[in-house]
């Protein structure tokens, strides 16, 4: 009877830590990853049944955000449980996607698409591939732009004067990052312009960005 109780609380305990995922002040709620780009809202909901999820706001634009999802979606195109969450989400009829789960054995965590576990293996689904942001960035954002050279001027406080690169506007913000981290030796380092951060996988023209631009760097 007491190895009986001690599995039982033991299982409740592990559950219990699963569920706390779903809190988004949890450090292990996943969606803290994106928090450079996205800005969850306590206590107003969007969405609804397993669909419910925190408003939230972000600083991109409606193309960078879409952009975003589909490198998610990406990152998870090999994965075939990732895939069927997909798939769930895109139902507007919700029978229909609680059905795709339980075929597939996915037990949701107090019914939120969020917080999935299968096969004793958590799956949690970031607030911005289920629902859209409160608004978006009405910042423009350049898809089509002439190819040209240009130098541009980083600013930080940790480089005694402005570091000039000169480059092409193709160049993504990765790139950029990794010529001022070798420069400066410093490990980590977000790019903004105009109070906007500028995303890795972007180039500098979808920014608008010509010769003279000065990006603050933030090392």
């Amino acid at each position: 009877m007491g190895a009986c109780s001690n599995k039982s609380q033991n299982q409740n305990q592990k559950e219990e830590q699963i569920t706390q995922l779903l809190d988004i002040n949890n450090p292990g709620n996943v969606n803290h990853r994106y928090a450079n780009n996205f800005t969850l809202i306590p206590n107003k909901s969007v969405g609804a049944g397993i669909k419910q999820t925190n408003q939230y706001s972000t600083s991109l634009s409606r193309i960078e955000w879409d952009m975003m999802q589909n490198q998610f979606w990406d990152s998870h195109k090999d994965s075939s449980e990732w895939q069927l969450i997909r798939k769930a989400l895109s139902q507007k009829d919700e029978s229909v996607a609680l059905q795709i789960l339980s075929q597939a054995n996915f037990k949701l965590i107090r019914n939120s698409i969020q917080l999935l576990v299968r096969d004793k293996q958590i799956y949690q689904v970031p607030i911005f591939v289920i629902n859209e942001p409160t608004f978006y960035s009405n910042q423009n954002f350049e898809l089509n732009f002439e190819t040209s050279i240009l130098k541009v001027r980083v600013r930080s406080s940790k480089l005694p004067q402005d570091y000039e690169i000169s480059t092409q506007n193709t160049s993504t913000i990765q790139q950029i990052k990794q010529m001022i981290l070798e420069v400066t030796k410093e490990k980590a380092c977000r790019l903004f312009l105009n109070g906007r951060e500028l995303i890795d996988q972007n180039q500098l023209g979808n920014y608008s960005i010509s010769s003279g631009t000065v990006i603050q760097a933030f090392l």
